[in-house]
């Protein structure tokens, strides 16, 4: 089988620590090149790793001979290359966040086949968020009641570096961090919809650093209420919590984070929840390496069968449609 070539555009810190090692591992797969604006990125993570590198006025050309481009840049610099990619035919692995509407979601996909566009939330592949999945999935506890996300770190710095221009970024600390978390709401329930219902901020310009919302997600007959606080103005109890009939559970959401069962009421004794194991969560990643990795053999997968997956854009509209109107709200009230 021949190995599928990617080219990487972007040399930053997630490319160098999480993205370079799991695509090395992958046996379809075969980095090609690396590009960034700043060269000297670009010449340290190509040596680091041996592999090729390219320049600006030569991407076009390099573009054209790889199958897959990782677009590892700022939000708000890459339509040229999703463009590009479009005219090229060429697939994608896009970050997140991915759009701030439904339409630019729909029109960043037009002119690829649904297969092609892949959005790394790598975190689904989580052991903990895996087993999340299941545990709501086999109806142990009773039905699902509401749900409880909370976020926060204090922090002086604040945004930095791109992170403080919307223009690039796109937002703040929902967009850049808390979206995963969104996703994984609405990937551990099943949800059909979902909706805002109200929503405080502190932002600056666009930037979120404070934010409480309230929201609604369904799941067959059910519409769950969903509250999320998230921060970086004050630290917080982070993790999430599912509010059942019977029980409530707890989890920080860290790949190997424990499973808290308890009774109703935040503070009651609980135990940890162990040896649940009905859908194979076991083989969930128990280290961020692990869930890139698991990630990029999805991709692969996708690729070969020429078949939507779980790492398909289009498996992530939904979290799209939960970011726009928190996003407009938050530009309605800056």
């Amino acid at each position: 089988m021949n190995k599928r070539k990617i080219g990487i555009i972007g040399a930053g810190s997630i490319v160098e620590t999480n993205h370079l090692p799991a695509i090395k591992s992958v046996e379809d797969l075969e980095i090609a090149w690396i590009y960034d604006r700043n060269q000297r990125r670009t010449d340290l993570l190509s040596k680091m790793y041996g592999i090729g590198s390219c320049g600006e006025d030569t991407l076009q050309g390099a573009v054209a001979e790889v199958d897959i481009c990782l677009l590892a840049i700022p939000y708000g610099v890459r339509k040229p290359y999703i463009d590009l990619c479009r005219q090229l035919e060429k697939s994608m692995v896009i970050e997140k966040p991915f759009a701030f509407s439904v339409e630019e979601h729909l029109s960043y996909c037009s002119g690829f086949k649904a297969w092609q566009i892949s959005v790394n939330f790598q975190r689904r592949y989580y052991h903990s968020v895996m087993a999340l999945r299941e545990v709501i999935r086999s109806g142990i506890f009773g039905k699902l009641k509401a749900i409880r996300f909370t976020q926060g770190y204090f922090s002086l710095k604040g945004g930095s570096g791109y992170l403080s221009d919307a223009s690039l970024s796109g937002g703040g600390v929902i967009a850049e961090s808390a979206i995963h978390a969104l996703d994984i709401i609405l990937h551990i329930t099943g949800a059909s919809d979902v909706g805002l219902d109200s929503l405080k901020t502190i932002s600056v310009r666009g930037i979120d650093y404070d934010s409480v919302f309230d929201s609604w997600l369904e799941t067959g007959n059910s519409r769950i209420p969903v509250h999320c606080e998230i921060s970086t103005l004050q630290n917080l109890d982070n993790g999430l919590e599912l509010q059942f009939e019977q029980a409530c559970l707890f989890s920080e959401l860290s790949p190997d984070s424990e499973i808290l069962v308890r009774g109703q009421g935040r503070h009651s004794p609980g135990f940890t929840l162990q040896g649940y194991d009905p859908g194979g969560a076991n083989k969930g990643a128990r280290r961020i390496n692990e869930a890139f990795l698991s990630f990029w053999k999805q991709v692969a997968g996708a690729m070969q069968d020429e078949q939507v997956n779980p790492t398909s854009a289009a498996q992530c509209l939904l979290t799209t449609q939960w970011l726009e109107p928190i996003y407009q709200k938050i530009k309605s009230i800056d």
